[in-house]
């Protein structure tokens, strides 16, 4: 493509040089005499008035004829440009002078090089045009890789902790990841890019795909954010264990031994409290939806090991029907923390409640 340009270039340029230096529409012949002109296709045996004609017409690209301003005459600058534009010429009249003679008029010759000029502008632009958008889709492709990578950076994540490990060397194996990421680059990333219309770039796009891949998948997620959670004071956002142990506060305020079993070990109790003779088994479900069966299956059983007389569930949420039902069946209490310490003084004035 270069070459071609190239071979445009020099024969507008040719083509230029030979218009100024003559206007006749006779056959071309070369001068042989001291006089004749050295730029050109050559010029026809015509009578001095002509040749004076010519010289005229050339006399403006001559390297002569630059005349230098008075006042620039020893400037160091525009000595150089004059070398580079007698150089310049130089070289166009070397070229034009080895090129044969045209098989046309000028004036029809000015005519062809003016079409040839704009075809040539116009193929120029076309091609500039097709790369812009070729450029402009692969990056289009490129993002849209990346943001479905993204979007499955943490199943990325655990298939390459799975999939890369080190073997009874210490060697890394990477095998079953590199052939993980080929079908994944076949089947999710040529689908995605495929409804979004590049799938003609799929090929083109893989090397910097799989190189951004590489990167979300062996980053090390960045640790969530740490809630701020006390266990004295109730908050939706504290820790589940924190939960438990504001329950258990509740009860000690009573007046009641509670403790969290999170610290000794759970079987189905979260909080087991006592006061003299009576006993109760807490489940504490810190959630953001209903609370199921689960929880009421879960202090049924701890009941039942612990010896307790009571059991409760106690959460913020509320409970769904079926549990509501189950609890019924089974004698377990379902309570908001908020009702937990009148619970306890209720079951402190049963009669069933004995301090001995």
């Amino acid at each position: 493509m270069k070459v071609a340009y190239g071979v445009c270039a020099l024969l507008l340029m040719a083509g230029v040089a030979q218009a100024e230096t003559t206007s006749y529409k006779a056959p071309f012949t070369v001068l042989q005499d001291t006089q004749s002109l050295s730029a050109g296709y050559g010029f026809c045996q015509a009578g001095e008035a002509c040749v004076a004609v010519h010289k005229a017409a050339y006399k403006a690209i001559e390297p002569d004829a630059v005349q230098m301003p008075p006042s620039s005459q020893h400037s160091v600058v525009f000595n150089i440009l004059s070398g580079i534009l007698n150089q310049t010429m130089d070289v166009v009249r070397t070229l034009s002078a080895s090129l044969p003679p045209l098989p046309f008029h000028l004036s029809e010759q000015n005519k062809v090089l003016s079409w040839l000029e704009g075809l040539v502008a116009l193929y120029v632009f076309f091609r500039l045009w097709l790369a812009y958008r070729r450029r402009r889709a692969f990056k289009g492709a490129v993002q849209t890789g990346k943001r479905l990578i993204n979007s499955l950076a943490d199943r990325l994540q655990i298939r390459r902790k799975q999939l890369v490990y080190q073997n009874a060397y210490g060697t890394t194996i990477y095998d079953k990841w590199e052939r993980e990421k080929a079908a994944f680059m076949q089947r999710e990333m040529l689908n995605c890019l495929n409804e979004h219309g590049y799938q003609n770039y799929i090929d083109r796009a893989t090397p910097e795909l799989l190189a951004y891949l590489d990167k979300v998948a062996f980053d090390t997620p960045a640790e969530p954010e740490q809630k701020i959670s006390n266990p004295d004071v109730y908050s939706p956002d504290m820790n589940p264990f924190d939960y438990e142990r504001y329950c258990a506060r509740l009860l000690r305020q009573l007046g009641w031994e509670a403790i969290a079993t999170s610290e000794c070990g759970d079987q189905g109790a979260d909080v087991v409290a006592s006061r003299g003779n009576t006993r109760i088994i807490l489940q504490c479900k810190l959630y953001t939806k209903a609370v199921g069966n689960d929880a009421v299956q879960q202090v049924a059983a701890a009941r039942q090991h612990y010896g307790a007389r009571y059991g409760a569930v106690v959460s913020n949420a509320p409970y769904t029907i079926p549990a509501q039902q189950l609890a019924k069946t089974n004698k377990i209490f379902l309570l908001h923390h908020d009702e937990l310490q009148r619970f306890v003084k209720r079951v402190e004035k049963s009669s069933t409640f004995r301090m001995r």
